[in-house]
């Protein structure tokens, strides 16, 4: 089985529910706007599937993991993409465009209301 696409998620929950940005084409799979990390932001799987048990990123050949068992209910995935595109300036056409990173991890407010965050640039 393949890796999924660089910069593509993952979110997995308690009953074993596998929620892949990769098969799922980057769409909402709930209907709402928006794409697969916004279902997983707006916690849309966890109704059927339990508490989010695992948020992965996959870029260059890599899978990177966190826990999310170890963070506090208001933690919240961070995906931010780097992209770019290649414009044909006469007919506006692209010629080409992907990703050259991506930043990856969390982030939650403390009991002191403090910002807490773990975020890899992936590169």
């Amino acid at each position: 089985m393949a890796l999924p696409l660089d910069t593509s998620i993952q979110a997995e929950y308690e009953d074993g529910f596998v929620l892949d940005e990769t098969d799922l084409k980057d769409a909402n799979p709930y209907g709402d706007e928006g794409n697969t990390f916004t279902a997983i932001l707006k916690k849309f799987p966890e109704e059927a599937h339990g508490k989010l048990v695992r948020f992965s990123c996959f870029y260059k050949d890599q899978r990177y993991d966190v826990d999310w068992t170890a963070l506090p209910d208001n933690a919240r995935p961070i995906r931010f993409r780097h992209g770019f595109s290649t414009i044909d300036q006469a007919t506006g056409e692209i010629l080409e465009s992907g990703f050259f990173g991506v930043d990856f991890g969390y982030q939650y407010n403390d009991e002191d209301g403090a910002n807490q965050q773990e975020v890899l640039e992936l590169r």
